[in-house]
């Protein structure tokens, strides 16, 4: 597995590719973030070039719900304009969401009038839809979060519903974005939810719980978590996303202390 660092949160203030370059400085080669279109994709492609960074993972869309029929065009259209903008980036992965996020993560159409059961069913054609857009050398990441802090309304809270959603889709480009700051906070234990589902994993997100800091500052299993990672045999990325408590630099050393207790590969210098 690859130690990637999500440059959303940190160095508050900076454009992404100044970010990148800071980030570059503390030894990591491999950053994502969340959203392009508030980005300057040629300065972050240079960023990136000079520093020998790679950016691995970024949002598919920002609008529209893959929940509600009626809103599948939005997402669509996003994606559209986010291949675009992977390919220009050299990046093969793009994450989803069951609801579209407002400012701070507020769900923005809550759509209670809709069952479970057709909320699911459009989630799983507006993933078909999506799928079928998606060039075949591309993998899309599906992500549950957690609806006790962050995120009240989500619909997709579990893995469970996650591994349910892709299986009905069928397609082995999607997968599951585990985050294991959400999954820590709705109440599971992280460890068991990689040993359970590690086959279906794609991406992994983790920050410390509750805070959602650097690691060392909440009571996550973070160690136990990452090295169940390691023995799944999961080649992919693992990305760090998170609000530093303090400084930034000092955050970004936590990480690399965490990761090498942990064992993991390409541990930045």
């Amino acid at each position: 597995m690859k130690l990637a660092v999500c440059i959303e949160m940190l160095y508050p203030g900076c454009p992404a590719e100044e970010k990148i370059r800071r980030v570059a400085q503390h030894g990591f080669s491999y950053v994502e973030f969340w959203g392009h279109k508030d980005k300057n994709l040629e300065a972050v492609a240079q960023a990136c070039a000079e520093t020998g960074t790679k950016v691995v993972n970024f949002s598919a869309h920002r609008r529209g719900d893959l929940i509600d029929k009626a809103t599948h065009g939005l997402v669509l259209a996003d994606l559209e304009e986010s291949l675009k903008a992977a390919k220009t980036l050299g990046v093969l992965t793009l994450m989803v969401l069951s609801n579209e996020l407002g400012d701070g993560g507020r769900v923005v159409h809550r759509l209670d009038f809709l069952r479970d059961e057709d909320k699911e069913a459009n989630a799983i054609a507006g993933l078909k839809a999506l799928m079928a857009r998606v060039p075949q050398d591309m993998a899309i990441v599906l992500e549950p979060l957690n609806t006790k802090i962050d995120h009240a309304g989500n619909f997709l809270s579990s893995a469970s519903l996650a591994r349910a959603i892709i299986g009905e889709v069928g397609d082995p480009r999607l997968k599951i974005l585990c985050d294991f700051y959400h999954m820590g906070v709705m109440g599971d234990f992280p460890p068991d939810t990689v040993r359970k589902y590690a086959p279906h994993i794609g991406h992994a997100h983790i920050a410390d719980y509750p805070g959602r800091h650097e690691p060392g500052t909440g009571r996550g299993p973070l160690k136990e978590t990452l090295v169940a990672l390691r023995d799944s045999g999961y080649k992919g990325y693992v990305g760090f996303e998170f609000s530093p408590a303090g400084d930034s630099g000092a955050a970004l050393e936590a990480v690399k202390k965490l990761w090498k207790s942990a064992g993991g590969e390409d541990i930045p210098g």
